[in-house]
């Protein structure tokens, strides 16, 4: 899908709520009733439970409040045999802020907790951000879909997983990767264009941060082991294990998650069987609406061991 109009590329298809749906059990209890765990994963996609979380969390809050902060710990791997109860705790109703802490149980056992932060919206003569970096637009890119074929094809790296492309053509989130200057190929860095699936103008702000903090478990991680380049087959790095330990989103700005967003990411330090990422999230005029943190198992092997740490300066900025 490239050389297309941002008219031809018009979100205006229904949107489907069913990955973030929720059912009320009791009292501030909540159900999952959709769960999507990737083929090949220990687990259901984490991006899916922070977004269903938040969305349980807003449904106790009251008035003009909206969702500044969420932070968030994997305990344990859930499935998607078993819903997800989410327990909400109204830990404290202020005038200007407010929070939610939400456990989230399959049967008696918690795979996840999150505690939300809610403020009521208020003027600041304080705003500054980062600029955002200057990348092609997302009408003259792939879709994801496209992307993994060519990488693959690219690569040469074993045959196409058409199953795996079909399936993450069915989510309610689609992207497009923004290609690497060659000077960058290998950096921690990384930076896509997302969007949710689907016109949500009809839907309130809370709508969007939960389909946001869905999106933003996309890529994000994976920042963390770009530097290993591990996707050659003669690759020198094997990546064993790669799951989420803790992921936080700040939401700085109103915005649509049904209109095309950039989301940059980088790799500050990978160490000890762990990896951090951080990322920040623009809408398409330049605002910086969104921040992440995420860190992770990150786990592999090396053919040729030397305990070398790999070094880098911060390049983000000029992609």
């Amino acid at each position: 899908m490239t050389g297309i109009s941002a008219a031809e590329d018009a979100n205006t298809t229904p949107f489907n709520e069913r990955a973030l749906e929720l059912e009320e059990t009791g009292p501030d209890t909540y159900m999952s009733v959709d769960l999507w765990q990737p083929s090949g994963n220990r687990g259901v996609f984490g991006g899916q439970v922070i977004g269903q979380a938040l969305s349980a969390a807003g449904k106790t809050i009251n008035g003009p409040f909206r969702c500044n902060s969420v932070h968030c710990y994997f305990l344990a791997a859930g499935t998607n045999t078993q819903m997800i109860t989410y327990k909400v705790r109204r830990v404290r109703q202020g005038t200007s802020y407010c929070s939610r802490l939400v456990v989230a149980k399959q049967g008696d056992r918690v795979i996840f907790m999150a505690m939300a932060s809610f403020q009521r919206p208020e003027p600041s003569v304080l705003s500054h951000q980062y600029t955002m970096p200057r990348v092609p637009p997302p009408e003259s890119l792939v879709s994801r879909e496209a992307y993994m074929r060519n990488q693959k094809e690219r690569l040469n790296n074993g045959p196409v997983d058409e199953a795996k492309i079909a399936e993450y053509g069915s989510l309610p989130v689609e992207s497009r990767a923004v290609p690497m200057p060659k000077d960058k190929r290998g950096l921690p860095i990384n930076a896509i264009w997302l969007r949710a699936k689907g016109d949500m103008s009809e839907l309130g702000h809370v709508h969007h941060q939960c389909m946001l903090a869905y999106a933003s478990d996309f890529a994000l991680l994976s920042t963390a082991i770009k530097p290993f380049e591990m996707d050659a087959p003669d690759a020198r790095y094997k990546l064993s294990m790669l799951v989420s330990l803790d992921h936080s989103v700040w939401f700085h700005e109103p915005f649509r998650a049904d209109e095309w967003l950039l989301y940059v990411m980088e790799s500050p330090r990978s160490a000890s069987g762990r990896g951090l990422a951080v990322g920040r999230i623009y809408s398409r005029d330049g605002v910086l609406v969104a921040s992440t943190a995420q860190e992770g198992v990150a786990r592999g092997t090396d053919s040729e061991p030397d305990q070398k740490t790999l070094e880098f300066r911060n390049s983000v900025a000029k992609l």
